[in-house]
């Protein structure tokens, strides 16, 4: 927070405008402002002096150079100048005329330099000309003198309007902020730092009871008494952040809590440290400070092993919006979120908790969080829970990039305020239906972005759904002509121009498409023409086996008298309009006579079968079937299928013993003949029904010799 104060006094200048050119020293770059003054920038230039000033110069920035020591009346000219960068040079003194003309000054800077904090190199009334200046910085000039320099006070009481100032800590316990400084009644903020140990009393602040921010930056160890931030009633920000390499110490924790009872406290950093994270968490949240108005906590960049955030540890302060956990080694956290509007958990472990569990606890079924902003990107995440955003109905903003993320698990579909979704750096190839379906109700009445940069995308025939969506659905894609997509013989291109590069890949898949889609066919009819010739060729076979099987569960056999494996010596096949002669003649000449059993279907087919199960079993259990072949005969349905029936029975029961006899009532040509009967008739016996009477006598005679040969077989 306090940094940004003197971005801003750098920007009130600088942003003003480079309207024209202005002439000053060549090694520097000088701009002049819409109002018509002079930024100048000299810094990093090796310069060991400062040059003439131009009375109209509002900034001037010598930072980062070789100077030892600052000319008198060098800025007497610059009555103007609002800004003064004198960092990172080899100042060693300051004459006590250094400052005269600088009535206007607001910001000073001089940090990292040789100014060791005395009477010698800060005499009295040196400040005396800054009757503006509100922002005092003389950091990184005091660490290599003894522990015990503090800044002498006689100096400092000119500064009547100071605001903000930036010292180097040292361990002079109440005598570091001398009595004068009680007379900066106007100061608010203090930057304190580089001191590798840094106590703390009750009288350390005794004279800057007003100050509203305190910032304790790279100490080693800071350690605080009792009463130590008691008196600060007006302090809102509190950070400490230790030196990162080493990992600050702190202690006691729970002290410090119980101290910001008594102030204004509204933010809280602490960073860079080696705290026990398992258990200072229970006296920030639940403890101390639960009825103030912190709003803001930031524990962060824990060079310990932080692990398991304490579960449960109840509901932290309701005042509590902004909670930021970050660069912790979080293996689990769970936490009542419902007041909390921006939860930043990144650069943890919580990849595995996340998988299976929510960071959101609620406490009953109906809680929601009032949650608008939250990260956890860098966690080592491969897939969250489906639950993970659910009770959230207010999110804005999800980080989740730099993870290992294939593919969207987590259910968006609550989510109707959310604006930006941030999955770079994952490896996401493209997003299924569900998802796209999801985000297309999202957009419909509001605009999405999504960041999918350097995630490598798949460019495949599968995946152009997914990239004609990127294109015209309501979704802005962060820099999505720099996508990269991969084919799927492995090359990778840069999607620019994205349209372009997806028309040129449907038109590739549309020729693959046609040509796999008429290759298909084609082998379809193929298939299709192979299966019908092989149904058509055996149709007769696979009738028979059809219904034989379907025979065996549903026709009741009839045993004779004898057992014989038989119910009928014949089984005969006619037309309806030859009935007369089976009735008549093949009844009398056959049953009657010759005493054998006929099955007439007319007569002894089973009622309520289908005819096609009583003609097939009648066949199968019948040692013969006489076929008496008319016109009317070959041109019946069921006729030729007890034909063919009879057939396959010869064929695959009988072992290929005939059991076929035809008798031609009627004088047929052999054109009329099916070819199939024609085989039969060139490769086995038939008869025909003579027209007189001896030759009836020998018609009757030889079909009884073939059906007791039959019988006798």
């Amino acid at each position: 927070m306090l940094g940004l104060i003197y971005i801003c006094v750098i920007y009130s200048c600088v942003q003003i405008g480079q309207t024209g050119p202005c002439k000053f020293d060549e090694r520097c770059q000088c701009s002049k402002t819409k109002t018509g003054y002079v930024d100048v920038d000299c810094s990093r230039k090796k310069i060991t002096r400062i040059p003439n000033l131009p009375e109209s110069i509002v900034f001037l920035n010598v930072s980062h150079n070789l100077i030892d020591s600052i000319s008198k009346g060098i800025f007497e000219a610059a009555k103007h100048l609002l800004t003064l960068d004198l960092s990172f040079n080899r100042l060693s003194s300051i004459n006590i005329a250094t400052f005269n003309g600088l009535r206007k000054l607001r910001y000073l800077s001089l940090d990292n330099n040789k100014l060791v904090y005395n009477n010698h190199t800060f005499p009295t009334k040196i400040f005396r000309q800054l009757e503006f200046l509100s922002h005092l910085s003389l950091k990184n000039n005091n660490i290599r003198s003894s522990s015990c320099s503090s800044f002498p006070d006689k100096t400092i009481v000119d500064l009547s309007v100071l605001e903000t100032l930036e010292l180097d800590a040292s361990d002079c316990g109440e005598n570091f902020l001398g009595k004068r400084f009680r007379s900066l009644r106007k100061l608010k903020s203090l930057v304190l730092g580089n001191n590798l140990h840094f106590s703390m009393s009750k009288m350390t602040f005794i004279n800057t009871k007003f100050l509203q921010n305190i910032l304790l930056h790279a100490i080693d160890e800071i350690s605080f008494t009792r009463k130590t931030f008691r008196k600060l009633r007006y302090l809102k920000h509190l950070e400490f952040s230790f030196d990162s390499k080493k990992g600050g110490i702190m202690s006691p924790l729970e002290r410090l809590a119980s101290e910001l009872r008594f102030t204004s406290i509204e933010t809280l950093k602490l960073g860079h440290s080696t705290m026990p994270f398992q258990t200072f968490p229970l006296y920030i949240f639940i403890k101390e400070l639960y009825t103030k108005n912190i709003t803001e906590i930031y524990i962060t960049d824990n060079s310990g092993k932080a692990g398991h955030f304490p579960v449960p540890i109840g509901a932290p302060p309701p005042t509590l919006h902004i909670l930021d956990l970050s660069n912790n080694g979080l293996i689990r956290f769970t936490l009542d979120i419902r007041h909390i509007t921006r939860l930043i958990l990144k650069q943890n472990l919580l990849g595995d908790f996340l998988s299976t569990k929510s960071y959101f606890e609620k406490k009953s079924y109906g809680d929601f969080s009032l949650i608008k902003f939250i990260d956890i990107s860098q966690n080592d995440i491969k897939e969250l829970a489906p639950f993970t955003f659910d009770s959230q109905p207010l999110l804005k903003h999800i980080d989740l990039s730099n993870n290992e993320i294939q593919d969207i698990t987590f259910n968006l579909s609550s989510l109707v305020e959310l604006e930006f979704l941030n999955l770079s750096y994952n490896k996401i190839k493209f997003f299924n239906e569900r998802t796209m379906r999801t985000i297309n109700i999202l957009v419909a009445h509001k605009q999405l972005t999504i960041d999918l940069s350097q995630n490598l995308l798949q460019c495949t025939c599968k995946t152009i759904p997914f990239l004609r969506w990127m294109i015209e659905r309501n979704v802005l894609f962060v820099d999505l002509q720099g996508y990269i997509c991969t084919f799927e013989n492995g090359s990778t291109i840069i999607m620019n121009p994205f349209e372009y590069k997806v028309l040129l890949l449907e038109e590739t898949c549309k020729s693959y498409i046609g040509l796999i889609i008429g290759g298909s066919m084609a082998l379809l009819v193929v298939i299709m023409t192979v299966i019908a010739s092989l149904v058509y060729r055996y149709r007769w076979k696979i009738q028979y086996m059809y219904y034989m099987t379907k025979g065996k569960y549903s026709y009741r056999k009839i045993s004779p008298e004898d057992d014989d494996e038989y119910t009928y010596d014949a089984f005969i096949s006619y037309s309806d309009d030859d009935r007369s002669f089976v009735f008549k003649d093949c009844i009398e000449k056959l049953e009657k006579e010759e005493n054998l059993r006929l099955c007439i279907h007319q007569r002894d087919f089973m009622p309520g079968q289908d005819i096609t199960v009583n003609i097939t079993n009648c066949i199968h259990t019948s040692r013969t079937t006489v076929c008496l072949i008319t016109r009317k005969f070959l041109d019946s349905y069921y006729c030729m299928f007890e034909f063919n029936m009879a057939r396959m029975e010869s064929i695959y029961s009988r072992h290929g013993r005939n059991v076929l006899f035809l008798v031609f009532y009627e004088q047929l040509q052999p054109k009329e003949l099916p070819l199939v009967m024609l085989e039969l008739v060139q490769k086995q016996s038939y008869i025909e029904y003579p027209n007189d009477v001896q030759g009836n006598i020998v018609f009757w005679e030889k079909i009884k010799e073939t059906l007791r040969t039959n019988v006798r077989a």
